[in-house]
């Protein structure tokens, strides 16, 4: 079989089709401003046009750029004092011009390609009668020349430029104390003493301020993209800054090629998942590997894989950067292929996201504040989003269920307009009142949004320290974030603080950093659910009564009692989560030789995170625990019977979860280069390290019951005799008993690198590291798998494209390589939980938290990467296009094994995990007037982002025998859910019932292949094969094309940006519109309903124009709730109200087209701010997830956040909008 075309994916999907459309035109249009830039791409014998009138020369040249394409190189020295310059030309070449411009001035110039270098006229006596000096100034190589380079003589104004072969001749004063001063961007200033010499050759070293643009940190080691042989997206904190996102993982979609980023919920502290070029792991974690300057960061509690890899986890506890302050960042730099992560060993096969936080900068002291203060809008009926019906349609609904007499299954839970119901019948209202009654629940409209929803008001600040020298710089920090979620009762505190000493004297340098972070936050418990229930609750039901009390009514599983009232359960619980973190690290560099170095790095972090969860005795989920008027056998309410019975014989109940992590590595690492031949064009690199590495996580999870937090941390002590029930939890229950968590992973490493480089022209690379654990197999031959990758760039544009003018950069980069990963939670020995004394056997028990695992070998991932990088016309069209190619082997699936063995799964190395894509970034300038420090001029910068990832399970051996006990034990949730994995399809692919219309008779839903006549196929057919027939493949949860389109415009100060953020290849579960457990289609008074119920099916024919199936009778529905294949062990649906939720009619398009975000700043200009004595000062207004287009079929269904899959609605991300002030001094 051949392979398919990544792009195959497309086909058959009209809403797909739409944005593939749309996405043509937007290309088309980038394409027609990348056109206009030919006009801007200028020849030596371009004619031009200019008419001056005292202009300054620097003036004239900002002019000449704009006309022309050339660029200027001079010294600022030498020509700030040529002004009042006036000409009047046409038709005139550069040459020509310059010549006008230039004449009566002691300046000269010279053209090199797109390169115009002015300098002084030196006179041929002067240069007889002076000292005169003559030399070159090149990089660490030789051969890398540096026009442009100023040359100064110290304590004077008096100096000259490099040409365009970094040539120079200058004349000296006499003097015996005659100093030169080199300087160049991107370089470290030198001063050279002059001594007599002639002829001077100076070699510049890279600046560690000035080259951050052009530098990429891989962690280990920071690299000239210009030698770059990886695959690696930077991006300048500055440029995706988002005023109103909490964090800096919020701030990325859309903006790294190959990304995905999907957020679940916009609560306070929910974290977003990333993808990295795909999934290459099963049971693994997914997620990317965080590094802080240099420093892999451990994540704060050490969650399940299978829990962070569940799309519907909402996680509130956070990431291993929540805690990061975003106004500390100056650059993420995000690592993708084998040879940018090699050398982060096996923990890196997902990728690595590498943050460098701010520095200190040479010059005097500056403090800097900024405040953010936001505006977070909560849902409102009148949203596109909400579409439930109102109570007018509720009630509606309730009288029709009732003139059909539809049999409800409880009517002790009846309330409302069923409630007054009742009442008339019984005699208990007259008509009238009645009437009343009905007419009050008809128009009452409940706002269930804002009684669980608010408007939310957040704000930031952060106060920012630094300055030094050349020989000590320093930057320090402290900021504090208050995030008031949109759900009532939610929020979060976020106090940071920072400092970054770094040290420079002659051969040593050292850095020292200290960071500490508390974040404290507080939710309503997740099983409390308020976003669901202010989604699904009827409007046709009050919140207060008329005195305006809290409105309590029965609840299903509250034994018919008032219990229920959603703030008295919202207003008597708490989740609340506190975590702290503390990290020192320092680094020593020593350079024994000019081309050695020695670097030894040390760091050390400490984390405490604890999650309460609070349910007071009020509260429905505690009187649900003390079965307070419990029922005796006979019928009767006894004091007794209830004792017996109880789980929690008085208070509340609370549910701790406690995590502390330490951890420390300590590194070594040489670098040496090596020239191997005198003229230096063979340069050979060479980085050597090892590293010792060591994390613990500890804990402990108990539940506490009878717990009275008005009195402390008090749990009260109960009568043994009496509460049978609560006393045999205590013993028997593990939560009760409390759970010590203890788990240390020790690793001990080696690495290296070697680069080697000819005449900066052809690159290669080679990495390998090689990891040791207490958590790897017994087998010596999988204790040390080497990682490794080899890397090459060919610098196209150095070699063979000089000449050609509009072409500025072109290189080819390709590389191949292997990353491992080892399974978190299996060992090669057996692992026991050492239990109690078993009062039956009379000795102690234990249970098999591990079996013994030691075949278990590693994941293996190949990966293969080419890219091509380039610039041009003049620099005005930048980006890089690439393909990747991943397949991991041996991937870890679990298997189902005889319980015989003390477990019921066991991880085997089964499965093959495939990914491929294309991504492209760009970055155009179409427009820019804004040169020379113009803040008059415009300009316009697009960066569009695109990347693809196909990924697929493609060997992963099916089921062949029903009851061969090796294999997954999926059900038929697993496959209509997505976490089954099937060969041949995506990971998180799903599968949905294929509907077949309404019956004619009665409107009840029908679906194909679930007859039965198909009993004798079934029953000889393997689960997994009766599913997979019953049901049809309908897409991946997880988009395969996600990408953004970054627009930056600036003029006269102000400066406007704006993110559009797409998602292509998902696909999303409708909201479900039925309870299947539901005992009759008479719903719950308490539920409301879509306002697709609506146009459901009425009489014989409406099966034509709808899809909603119709209101069955008692006896018709009762029949429906036991199918034929109730009971079988193939059973693939509970019944067909199920089927229907999970239908492909229930199916659509999770494509959108996001506003993510929304940027207008204004930025003061100098003599403002010097009249402010303030020496910066900008304010901005911004907005994120401004508006969402998606669908039609969803409704108003937020795409990203709520799905039909999950049991519960979530809380969509709110639209923010922020006001922000920046100011220095």
């Amino acid at each position: 079989m051949g392979k398919k075309n990544v792009f195959s994916s497309f086909r058959g999907d009209p809403e797909l089709i739409k944005l593939v459309r749309t996405m043509k035109l937007i290309i088309v249009f980038l394409m027609v401003s990348v056109s206009a830039l030919f006009a801007n791409v200028a020849a030596q014998d371009m004619k031009l046009d200019l008419r001056v009138e005292h202009k300054s020369l620097i003036e004239v040249m900002d002019l000449l750029k704009q006309k022309s394409g050339f660029s200027f190189i001079y010294s600022a020295a030498e020509v700030e004092s040529v002004t009042g310059i006036t000409m009047d030309v046409r038709d005139k070449t550069i040459r020509e011009v310059l010549d006008i411009a230039l004449s009566g001035t002691e300046l000269t110039y010279t053209i090199e390609s797109n390169l115009i270098i002015l300098r002084k006229v030196v006179a041929q006596q002067q240069q007889q009668q002076k000292r005169v000096v003559t030399g070159y100034v090149t990089g660490q190589n030789v051969k890398d020349t540096l026009p442009g380079v100023t040359v100064i003589v110290k304590g004077t104004s008096k100096g000259v430029t490099t040409d365009i072969h970094g040539k120079y001749t200058i004349i000296l004063p006499d003097g015996d104390d005659v100093v030169l001063c080199f300087s160049f961007i991107g370089k470290e200033t030198k001063e050279v003493k002059y001594t007599g010499q002639k002829t001077l050759n100076v070699k510049l070293s890279d600046s560690t301020e000035e080259l951050e643009e052009v530098v990429v940190n891989a962690g280990y080691l920071k690299i000239d993209k210009r030698q770059l042989t990886s695959s690696v997206t930077t991006i300048k904190m500055d440029d995706i800054m988002a005023p109103g996102m909490r964090t800096l993982d919020q701030m990325l979609e859309g903006h790294v090629p190959g990304m995905i980023f999907m957020q679940n919920s916009g609560q306070v502290g929910a974290t977003p998942r990333l993808r990295i070029r795909g999934t290459s792991t099963v049971m693994g974690s997914q997620e990317p590997l965080w590094v802080i300057d240099g420093i892999i960061q451990e994540e704060p509690v050490n969650v399940d894989p299978s829990q962070l890899n569940d799309l519907d986890f909402v996680n509130l506890l956070g990431n291993a950067i929540s805690g990061l302050n975003p106004e500390d960042i100056e650059q993420i730099d995000v690592l993708k292929d084998a040879s940018a992560t090699a050398l982060y060993g096996t923990r890196a096969a997902n990728g690595v996201i590498v943050i460098t936080t701010k520095q200190g900068k040479v010059g005097p002291p500056m403090v800097r504040y900024s405040f953010g203060g936001t505006y977070s809008r909560r849902p409102r009926y009148s949203d596109r989003t909400m579409n439930v019906m109102n109570s007018a349609e509720r009630v509606a609904f309730s009288r029709e269920l009732l003139e059909k007499q539809m049999a409800y299954p409880n009517k002790n839970t009846w309330i409302g307009y069923e409630k007054a119901y009742e009442d008339y019948r019984n005699g208990l209202l007259s008509p009238e009142e009645f009437q009343d009654a009905t007419e009050y629940y008809e128009t009452l409209n409940m706002d269930w949004l804002d009684a669980i929803y608010r408007d939310a008001f957040s704000h930031n600040h952060t106060l920012s320290f630094s300055g030094g020298s050349s020989n000590a710089k320093y930057y320090a920090s402290v900021g504090y974030n208050r995030s008031n979620g949109v759900l009532r009762k939610e929020n979060g505190d976020r106090y940071t603080a920072n400092m970054n000493v770094s040290l420079n004297f002659n051969r040593f340098k050292a850095q020292f950093k200290l960071g500490g972070n508390v974040q404290e936050q507080e939710h309503t418990p997740s099983d409390v659910g308020l976003a669901d229930y202010a989604h699904n609750a009827s409007r046709a039901v009050p919140l207060y009564n008329e005195d305006g009390s809290l409105y309590f009514y029965p609840k299903q599983g509250g034994y018919g009692k008032p219990w229920f009232n959603i703030l008295n359960e919202r207003d008597n619980s708490y989740q609340n989560i506190d975590k702290n973190s503390l990290n020192f690290s320092a680094q020593l560099d020593y350079n024994i030789l000019d081309d050695l170095k020695l670097s030894t790095t040390f760091s050390y972090a400490i984390s405490n995170t604890n999650e309460d969860v609070y349910h007071g005795e009020d509260t429905f989920y505690c009187l649900n625990l003390a079965k307070k008027d419990f029922k005796d056998p006979a019928g009767h309410y006894e004091s007794s019977s209830w004792m017996t019975a109880t789980l929690l014989p008085y208070g509340g109940e609370l549910k701790r979860n406690e995590t502390r992590n330490k951890n420390y590595m300590a590194r070594v690492q040489v670098n040496y280069n090596l020239f191997l031949d005198e003229n230096h064009d063979h340069l050979v690199q060479i980085m050597a390290g090892g590293e010792l590495s060591s994390s613990n996580y500890t804990g402990l999870n108990k539940t506490f019951r009878c717990y009275q937090p008005e009195r402390g941390l008090l749990v009260g002590n109960v009568d043994t005799e009496k509460y049978k029930t609560y006393i045999n939890w205590l013993a028997t229950d593990q939560n009760a008993r409390g759970v010590l968590k203890d788990n240390l992973n020790n690793q001990v490493s080696a690495y290296g690198a070697i680069n080697y480089s000819y005449k900066n022209l052809y690159i290669l690379n080679a990495n390998m590291r090689v990891d040791y654990s207490n958590k790897f197999g017994d087998r010596s031959r999988e204790k040390f798998l080497p990682i490794w990758s080899v890397s090459g760039r060919w610098n196209v544009k150095q070699d063979i494209m000089e000449d050609v003018y509009w072409v500025n950069d072109l290189a080819l980069k390709a590389s191949f390589g292997y990353q491992g990963t080892a399974h978190s939670t299996q060992s090669p020995k057996l692992q026991l939980t050492k239990g109690e004394l078993n009062g039956a056997f009379g000795e102690f028990s234990s249970t098999i938290k591990s079996f013994p695992n030691p075949d278990l070998a590693w994941e293996k991932t190949m990966n293969l990467n080419a890219s091509i990088d380039f610039s041009l016309f003049n620099n005005k069209v930048n980006g890089s296009f690439s393909y990747y190619y991943k397949k991991t082997t041996d991937a870890f699936l679990n298997k189902k094994v005889a319980q015989v063995n003390g477990v019921s799964s066991y991880a085997v190395n089964e499965g093959t995990v495939e990914n491929q894509g294309l991504e492209v970034a760009l970055n155009i300038n179409p427009i820019n007037t804004a040169v020379g420090g113009n803040r008059k001029g415009f300009s316009w910068r697009i960066d569009p982002q695109l990347g693809q990832v196909v990924n697929k399970l493609i060997n992963k051996v099916l089921e062949t025998d029903k009851y061969d006990p090796l294999h997954d034990d999926y059900t038929y949730m697993d496959f209509l859910n997505g976490s089954a994995h099937v060969s041949g399809k995506p990971l998180n692919s799903f599968y949905s019932y294929e509907f077949t219309g309404l019956s004619q008779k009665d409107g009840r839903p029908t679906f194909a292949r679930v007859g039965e006549e198909y009993f004798a196929d079934y029953v000889d057919m393997p689960k997994s094969k009766v599913f997979t027939k019953v049901m049809r493949y309908s897409g991946c949860r997880v988009p395969y094309l996600q990408g953004g389109i970054n627009n930056t415009i600036q003029w006269n100060g102000f400066v406007l940006n704006f993110n559009l953020a797409y998602s292509i290849g998902s696909k999303i579960r409708l909201l479900k519109l039925y309870d299947p457990q539901a005992k009759s289609a008479a719903v719950e008074p308490i539920q409301n309903l879509r306002k697709e119920m609506v146009k459901r099916w009425q009489t014989s024919g409406d099966e034509k124009h709808t899809n909603i199936p119709g209101l069955l009778s008692a006896s018709a529905y009762t029949e429906t709730l036991t199918p034929w294949w109730n009971g079988e062990p193939y059973a693939f649906a509970e019944n067909i109200w199920e089927m229907y939720n999970y239908s492909d009619i229930r199916v659509v398009s999770g494509n959108y087209l996001k506003l993510q975000s929304l940027n207008l700043r204004y930025v003061f200009s100098d003599q403002v701010c010097k009249r402010l004595n303030v020496s910066s000062l900008y304010v901005s207004l911004s907005g994120t997830n401004l508006f969402t287009w998606s669908a039609k079929e969803l409704r108003g269904q937020d795409p990203t956040s709520q799905s039909g899959s999950s049991s519960k609605i979530n809380v969509a991300v709110p639209a923010t909008y922020t006001i922000s002030v920046n100011v220095a001094f």
